[in-house]
């Protein structure tokens, strides 16, 4: 599972091998997770809100266009 960014208590990774639609997993120190749809930002998670992971939420959406080439690179 690669991780393409590290925050104090949160990382953001693409797993091998995955799903479609194109989407990272914002996890938590603690194993909580988030699945952030690439193509509309959409979070998807029974343990954290968005608001849990607004720094994570930031740094995807600036670096989108390297998140989506990491989920096919790592899921042709």
């Amino acid at each position: 599972m690669p991780t393409l960014h590290r925050l104090s208590n949160m990382s953001i990774r693409v797993n091998v091998p995955d799903h479609l639609p194109p989407h990272v997993h914002v996890v938590m120190s603690d194993r909580r997770d988030a699945l952030v749809d690439l193509a509309t930002l959409a979070v998807t998670s029974r343990t954290l809100r968005t608001s849990d992971i607004a720094d994570a939420m930031a740094w995807i959406d600036a670096n989108l266009a390297y998140c989506v080439q990491a989920f096919k690179e790592n899921n042709p």
